[in-house]
């Protein structure tokens, strides 16, 4: 019995050895098998962010590089990835993809040298575009405001509008005034020669006729005295006349020249009287 057991016990181990060794070439065989299709789904995707490069489709390419890089973690594809970042006008982002390279790249890496270089001159290219830039302008908005508030321009300038030239004051005319006194003058004129006339004829009579003088000798000297008292009424008006309207008008240096110039003469039985305007 002892000897059955024994080796009923060896036959035991023998299968657990066996069953290890079948699950040990199981794991390595999938995990060989899981490595071949990770480096196979990757190889696509670089295959795939290539095409994209050369149809200049950056959005793409950079989506399937990562995703190569994601499945593979091979340095390489790193370099791919800065490439489309430089195509994009991205700097900074193309150097950290440079930088990420030189952190994960095996010492002694062929591109390690050549991957420095480029680091600095995409470097002096980000300074240049920063020094560059154009300063956006200063906006000062009061504490606690959201935004700027706009400010309106100031108003264009306006020249002044000449100023309005002053119409020439109008001149009243005088010429109604030294008509009226022209008037008055000669009927003044009138009232005397006529009234001299009329002393005159009454004298006559008076000393022809005194004291029995009929009305038909006295007739003329009366006549020729109510002439007079008439002319001298004229006169007395003209004048008045005369003098309220160059009162009520003011100066008109361009009608001086129309005063009238009056001219009296007088003779016994006989008398004359003109006027004459000066234009």
């Amino acid at each position: 019995m002892v000897c059955v057991r024994v080796m009923e016990t060896r036959g035991f181990g023998r299968r657990c050895a066996s069953a290890l060794s079948c699950l040990a070439l199981l794991c390595a065989h999938g995990a060989a098998f899981a490595q071949s299709t990770s480096d196979d789904l990757a190889r696509r995707h670089f295959e795939s962010g290539a095409a994209y490069l050369e149809e200049s489709d950056y959005d793409n390419a950079l989506q399937a590089f990562q995703k190569a890089y994601d499945l593979s973690k091979r340095p390489e594809i790193l370099l791919n990835i800065a490439t489309v970042h430089e195509r994009k006008a991205e700097l900074q982002p193309a150097i950290d993809a440079l930088t990420q390279f030189l952190a994960v790249a095996p010492p002694g890496d062929e591109h390690i040298d050549a991957v420095k270089l480029r680091i600095q001159n995409l470097q002096k290219r980000l300074a240049d575009e920063k020094a560059n830039a154009p300063t956006p302008p200063a906006t000062t908005t009061a504490p606690g405001a959201t935004s700027a508030t706009p400010v309106a321009p100031p108003p264009a300038a306006v020249s002044p509008a000449p100023p309005a030239q002053a119409a020439p004051p109008a001149h009243p005319s005088r010429l109604p005034a030294f008509i009226a006194f022209g008037v008055g003058g000669v009927a003044a004129g009138a009232a005397v020669i006529t009234g001299i006339i009329a002393e005159t004829d009454y004298n006559s009579a008076k000393s022809s006729c005194s004291p029995t003088c009929s009305d038909s000798q006295l007739s003329s000297g009366r006549a020729m005295a109510l002439t007079s008292t008439i002319l001298t009424g004229v006169a007395i008006v003209g004048v008045g006349v005369g003098v309220t309207l160059l009162l009520t008008s003011g100066p008109d240096p361009a009608q001086t020249s129309l005063a009238p110039r009056l001219h009296l003469a007088g003779a016994p039985g006989a008398a004359r009287a003109d006027a004459t305007w000066r234009f």
